[in-house]
């Protein structure tokens, strides 16, 4: 476990998207497989828009409450995500699907971790918005998956 602020949650999640974006789009322009180029060209979009969300949330979040301390913030495991993306199979529909979901989980099981060690009510309050935030991406993708298996 590790010390860490809201502040740096956020800024972490905005740079685990952007992450993600930049693989997403790189392997779109690669596939040759026109279900996964959709689904590649939908993950990279969502990415943005969790990108643009975080920095609007930071900016809705008093300074008080960035600076807040989580004492027993979870190691993160998104450098063993990046990797898993890197090795994926870039045409594989169903693989790419799974670990998308994976790292939705992920990000929801994290903010809720976080939200179980907050000690203040602006530090709770930032990580429920962050944990609906997440549970509402997962949902959204799990219906995506399943809309695209028709495709």
């Amino acid at each position: 476990m590790r010390y860490k602020t809201l502040e740096d949650v956020i800024h972490e999640g905005r740079e685990f998207h952007q992450k993600l974006c930049q693989q997403y789009e790189m392997y779109e322009q690669l596939s040759g497989n026109a279900r996964a180029v959709l689904l590649l060209d939908q993950l990279k979009r969502r990415e943005v828009s969790m990108i643009h969300t975080l920095e609007n949330f930071q900016d809705d979040i008093s300074e008080g409450a960035l600076h807040t301390w989580v004492q027993f913030a979870p190691p993160g495991r998104e450098q063993e995500f990046l990797q898993r993306l890197r090795n994926i199979d870039i045409g594989d529909v169903e693989a790419i699907g799974q670990l998308a979901m994976d790292i939705e989980m992920y990000l929801a099981d994290q903010y809720q971790d976080l939200l179980q060690g907050a000690d203040t009510p602006s530090a709770k309050n930032a990580f429920e918005r962050l944990l609906e935030l997440e549970q509402l991406e997962e949902h959204t993708l799990s219906m995506n998956l399943f809309n695209l298996r028709d495709y």
